[in-house]
């Protein structure tokens, strides 16, 4: 019984702060994923560069 209030209120507070993060966001904003290594420009889908890793 405990545990299912503790879960609702967790689930409350999270939804609330993720309405306000919606409300407060600018309708133009966007996710964006750099597919590329910001020092090299190698591809690398997301992941860490090989290349620049052990520099």
């Amino acid at each position: 019984m405990d545990l299912s209030w503790i879960g609702m209120g967790f689930g409350i507070i999270l939804f609330t702060v993720l309405i306000g993060k919606y409300f407060k966001t600018s309708k133009y904003d966007y996710f964006k994923i750099n597919l590329n290594c910001e020092s090299c420009g190698d591809n690398t889908n997301g992941f860490k560069c090989p290349k620049c890793e052990n520099i």
